[in-house]
């Protein structure tokens, strides 16, 4: 079609915008047209080809210029197959393709919208119209998934197809299959793909150990014991049991008991120090949250000239004190002796044949828990700081977090984290791109995978929401640990300490690529299907491949063997759990990835072909003697990290352990390793210390315990 000729001025024009925001609408515009040519000002008699063609008003607008009429700037006709320039010119005609408008996206997500409205429409309609559901088969092969999903399916009625999506809180923990795992990584439900005949094709499998207690296969081999205590349990009660518990006591006891309101600016100098540089010489090493020499050569200090005020320096040096309490109980529980209060010798360094001396200040410690007295103090502070966002923030933020985790209070130490990660997203928006060869730049992208790490082990187990931080996985490169401006004559004399701090900044750096790779595993790997070649064996190649990578391209320093030499004992606290957790991250790797071939196993056992249950039994053995829980790192619990995450696994392995030994399928049992019964009475042993202090691990040490 063409476009009508400039010279049309009889015709109506279209509506034209201003930039002031005035509109000329066509009637106006065609009688200021007339009026113009009848009062001969500035007209153009008709016909005439002068400048004055070149000022009427434009009668359309191009939606898509061919390129040669872009690139002269000039107006396109849009005519096809060519336009009247390049007619004139005698030049080829290009339209570039149509890009998709917003209106267009907008018209795409509503006939999306209507579509799946439609199709729930529909399903109401055929469960309202289906017979009453017949009693759940009691066999193997009938108590699948798919005849489980059908059966909810079938049975649901308006109100209740809803909590097919969104539990309600007071479903019992056998009222619906885990047909969706919550959310992933980025705070995105996950939901099961559908072929068009409405058949499940994959169906999600969550990452959490305590929905192991809810596959089909498990629930038939448990105890009826065990099954009568689940009746009428909630879907997630471990979050409704630590949301309930009693809050940590408001109380602070001063130190020494006559030192009065104002003990604080009355501490010991020799305390303080001592507790600071245990503090930094193990937690700051496992989660680098702070930098040591602007600690003390800043916030420290200026927390004492404040004489511990309502100021953030204050409430930092205050968690770290909290922290060093507890750090200086696993040198004792270690047997290791303290870190020597001088700067210039690393910590953790010296004599080996000294071991732990109560210093003259221990009584500090002597509380249940130990520090309690430094964070509630720090509590006090934190309500004049609540709308604060700066990087001490959310570094204070971070250090209550973990303070919560090492007393195992789950929920306090998530909520703690999520305040983090918003004071984290704040700075993110405000600072897009991080240059991390600036110090202040690097502590921000070495606040962010601290938070990040503890966020999603706390989020993959409990059913809680995602402050949105991993979205920025992508753009925040990996911290570089770039050292704080020091003057001159200070970097000799810390040259050492330095050197001592770079091997746990690379067993950081592992850390983080590690939960990279089992990010990866859990969104390529947990979903179901029946058939035969799935999960897809190249894809658990490729994956079990990058993790091999990952280990062998580790320093030479971080290298660890598969037998563990019990006779070589590590320099300090934080070598031992840092040692423990790097090789406890790669067999939890190789555990998880082994998770949908024996969810396969139980429920599919026809199509289960060897090269499951090799994964299978690779895994099982990957899955006992974590060292993050045995030996020396069993014994220091104080600075044992990830405790309440560690339980979560233990109790879904404990039921995975008894499902594979009680299994019919001969083939599954034989993937037993040896000496597994051991492991699991090991297990037993950290969840009866740990439930003393967390109300969720003590109802599952109560409903294994019926096992």
């Amino acid at each position: 079609m063409t476009k009508r000729s400039l010279d049309s001025s009889n015709e109506i024009s279209p509506p034209r915008s201003y930039g002031d925001g005035r509109d000329v609408i066509r009637g106006s515009t065609q009688t200021t047209l007339r009026d113009q040519g009848s009062n001969g000002g500035g007209s153009v008699s008709e016909g005439s080809h002068g400048s004055g063609d070149l000022k009427r008003p434009r009668s359309f607008m191009a939606t898509l210029a061919c390129e040669t009429c872009r690139i002269k700037k000039t107006r396109c006709d849009e005519d096809r197959p060519r336009c009247g320039l390049c007619k004139a010119l005698d030049l080829p005609c290009n339209y570039p393709e149509a890009r998709i408008t917003k209106k267009d996206q907008s018209m795409s997500v509503a006939i999306n919208a209507i579509r799946r409205l439609e199709a729930k429409i529909e399903d109401l309609s055929k469960a309202l119209q289906a017979p009453p559901p017949t009693p759940i088969p009691q066999t193997l092969e009938q108590f699948s998934p798919h005849s489980v999903n059908s059966q909810s399916f079938s049975s649901a009625t308006p109100g209740r197809a809803s909590t097919l999506l969104v539990h309600d809180a007071h479903e019992t923990i056998n009222d619906i299959e885990d047909s969706s795992p919550g959310i992933n990584d980025e705070g995105h439900p996950v939901a099961p793909n559908y072929s068009g005949s409405g058949r499940l094709e994959q169906k999600p499998i969550s990452f959490s150990q305590h929905r192991v207690m809810r596959w089909p296969a498990i629930m038939q081999v448990l105890p009826r014991g065990l099954l009568a205590a689940c009746e009428n349990l909630n879907r997630d009660y471990v979050v409704d049991l630590e949301v309930h518990r009693p809050p940590l006591p408001f109380t602070t006891s001063s130190f020494p008991k006559d030192a009065g309101e104002q003990w604080l600016s009355k501490l010991p100098l020799s305390l303080i120090k001592g507790l600071v540089n245990a503090y930094f010489a193990v937690f700051n090493r496992i989660t680098p949250v702070l930098d040591k020499f602007h600690f003390f050569s800043s916030t420290l200090g200026t927390a004492m000239e404040n004489d511990f005020g309502y100021d953030v320096e204050s409430c930092l040096v205050l968690n770290v004190l909290a922290l060093g309490c507890l750090a200086v109980r696993a040198y004792e529980e270690g047997n290791y002796p303290l870190p020597t209060c001088s700067s210039a010798q690393p910590a953790g360094t010296g004599n080996s044949n000294q071991y732990f001396h109560r210093p003259d200040w221990y009584e500090v410690i002597a509380e249940n828990p130990p520090g309690l007295r430094f964070f509630n103090e720090a509590r006090k502070r934190t309500g004049f700081l609540l709308c604060d966002n700066e990087l001490p923030n959310c570094q204070f933020y971070m250090l209550s977090g973990v303070y919560y985790a090492q007393i195992v209070r789950a929920i306090d130490s998530w909520t703690m984290v999520n305040r983090a990660a918003l004071c984290c997203l704040t700075l993110l928006k405000r600072n897009k791109f991080i240059n991390c060869d600036d110090w202040e730049a690097d502590m921000k992208s070495r606040v962010f995978w601290n938070i990040l790490m503890y966020e999603t082990i706390l989020i993959q187990e409990l059913n809680l929401p995602l402050s949105g931080l991993a979205h920025y996985e992508a753009e925040v490169p990996i911290p570089k640990f770039t050292p704080f401006p020091r003057p001159r004559m200070e970097e000799t004399r810390l040259a050492a300490l330095d050197e001592d701090d770079s091997f746990f900044n690379f067993h950081f750096l592992a850390q983080v690529a590690n939960r990279i790779i089992l990010t990866r595993i859990r969104h390529s790997l947990y979903f179901y299907s029946e058939q035969e070649e799935f999960p897809p064996p190249v894809i658990e190649s490729e994956l079990r491949h990058q993790l091999d990578q990952w280990r062998s391209n580790l320093p030479a320093a971080l290298q660890f063997s598969d037998d563990d030499d019990a006779n070589e004992r590590p320099p300090s606290p934080a070598h031992v759990v840092a040692q423990a957790m790097l090789k406890s991250r790669y067999q939890v790797a190789r555990f998880h990835m082994s998770r949908p071939f024996l969810y396969k196993a139980f429920h599919a056992p026809a199509l289960t072909t060897e090269h499951d249950l090799h994964a299978i039994r690779d895994g099982l053995k990957s899955g006992m003697y974590w060292p993050a829980t045995t030996g020396l790192c069993k014994e220091m619990k104080s600075a044992q990290p990830l405790k309440f995450g560690w339980c979560c696994q233990f109790f879904g392995q404990v039921l995975i352990f008894h499902g594979v030994a009680h299994s019919p399928d001969p083939r599954l049992r034989q993937t037993l390793p040896a000496g597994w019964e051991g492991w699991v009475r090991n297990m037993m042993e950290l969840l009866e210390y740990c439930a003393a202090q967390s109300p969720a691990i003590e109802k599952d040490l109560e409903l294994l315990r019926l096992l």
